[in-house]
């Protein structure tokens, strides 16, 4: 295995978690298949479904099919945090769905969590995985009653798993000055995502599949009671195909007004030396998340870097996807001067990477799942940019249903849901660049020390017009 020798040309920028994975080059498909089922998408969750699948039913025919590589979309480039997140937060999480299904929900990532570490330690996966848990920091009064709505959410639904936090605590762990207070959370686990998606992409071919990379899929269609897919130079016919492409996904039918790719954007820094280690006291494996609407998180590397991002959101017009949209000047100065803000005694260290990627934001900032064509095509997508491990678990949820089995997850609160849309065009774009702003200006008002509340209430008219 050898490194990608062609990354910053297709993406545009250098993607500090791609250009340090080991890259086997898979065919593209250049013959027609048959096979039981097909997988469109070779990110996190069309290939934990295949790897699902081929546990529960060795035998199954299954062909994984990628537009471009392995990992090229958000599961080679996000920021590697295996968390729980569903919804805004889990108390709008408990607010929006209620608390048995909200506590059931929880729990099922929690559990992926779980599994997905297990996986990794015995198939072998180097992956740089460390489960050291999430810290949620509060940077001001506005933000500290998000973090106390959230204890008190997780003391309603029984949750033990978290920890409030005072401002010393939360600087114990790691110090900056700007922490009020905050809270910990057992659940999650920090990775090099990348190394994990090809891993997983491995695991798969060993118990079966069949993986195929530069294959854009150009139609879906039925056909005597099956499913066609079809690519430039070759098809793959399929009893049952599982459609598992998040953002992309708004260029399908069925998800163009369920789904809008919103960009987010991360900086890397350079190694810091002991000496600037010492300064933050950053001794773990923490995930670290602030309560801002855009949230900036950060984590430290396997290589001794922090990964800084958030701050901001970008839709673009029309729904844009392209590698001319990875970077993002504006974003990434405001990245390096908000880590200035929170890390003060790091003003030394200095910044290598940049790079950014569409996440899939849903109407209701669940991740939706289900069925579609007479029971031959199933989905899977709109992570709202916490989608490592809650892919996991949708990926379970897929298994059960090409294989028409209920279980417990078949009753999670995102199955099969009512899935509201968003307005076509122009206006949906009109309304998520208002929506930005709004939330924007509200985390300046929450950053200046006001006490902003959950939800501007433009946002909330926005959202109140999508049903």
């Amino acid at each position: 295995m050898a490194t990608d020798p062609g990354l910053e040309a297709r993406y545009g920028t250098r993607v500090h978690w791609l250009e340090t994975a080991p890259f086997t080059p898979r065919p593209d498909l250049r013959e027609d298949l048959d096979v039981d089922v097909a997988i469109v998408g070779a990110g996190f969750t069309g290939l934990w479904t295949a790897c699902h699948l081929l546990e529960a039913e060795p035998a199954t025919r299954v062909a994984v099919v990628e537009a471009e590589e392995i990992g090229f979309g958000a599961s080679g480039r996000n920021g590697g945090f295996a968390m729980t997140l569903l919804d805004m937060s889990l108390a709008h999480l408990r607010r929006n769905h209620g608390d048995d299904a909200a506590r059931v929900a929880h729990e099922a990532v929690a559990v992926s969590v779980e599994e997905m570490g297990k996986t990794v330690a015995s198939e072998s996966i180097d992956c740089d995985w460390h489960h050291g848990g999430l810290m949620v920091v509060a940077t001001s009064p506005g933000q500290m009653a998000r973090v106390r709505a959230d204890l008190d959410a997780a003391g309603a639904l029984g949750l033990d798993d978290f920890t409030p936090l005072s401002s010393a605590a939360a600087r114990a762990r790691v110090d900056s000055p700007t922490y009020v207070g905050g809270l910990y959370e057992d659940h999650c686990a920090v990775v090099h995502p990348a190394k994990l998606v090809r891993g997983i992409a491995d695991l798969a071919e060993r118990r079966g599949a069949l993986l195929f990379e530069r294959s854009p899929v150009d139609g879906i269609r039925e056909s005597s009671g099956r499913v066609v897919l079809t690519s430039e130079r070759g098809s793959i016919r399929a009893d049952q195909v599982v459609l598992a492409t998040n953002a992309w996904a708004v260029g399908t039918p069925w998800h163009k007004h369920r789904v809008v790719p919103l960009y987010t954007y991360v900086v890397l820094t350079e190694p810091l030396s002991d000496a600037q280690w010492a300064r933050v006291g950053w001794e773990g494996f923490e995930g670290v998340e602030d309560k801002r609407n855009y949230v900036h998180y950060y984590r430290r590397t396997a290589d001794g870097r922090i990964l800084w991002g958030g701050s901001d959101g970008v839709v673009y017009r029309g729904g844009r996807i392209g590698a001319g949209l990875d970077v993002n000047a504006k974003v990434r100065d405001r990245l390096h001067s908000t880590f200035r803000t929170t890390f003060p005694q790091l003003a030394d260290v200095g910044f290598t990477h940049h790079w950014g990627g569409p996440v899939g934001i849903t109407p209701s900032f669940m991740p939706i799942c289900g069925t579609l064509l007479d029971g031959r095509l199933h989905y899977g997508l709109g992570y709202n940019g916490h989608g490592v491990a809650p892919s996991h678990t949708v990926a379970k949820v897929l298994r059960d249903k090409v294989l028409h089995r209920r279980s417990p997850l078949s009753e999670l609160c995102f199955v099969d849901s009512d899935e509201k849309a968003f307005p076509p065009e122009p206006l949906r774009w009109i309304g998520a660049e208002l929506t930005r702003r709004a939330l924007l200006r509200q985390d300046a008002a929450l950053d200046a020390g006001a006490d902003a509340g959950e939800m501007d209430p433009l946002l909330l008219r926005f959202v109140n017009k999508l049903s």
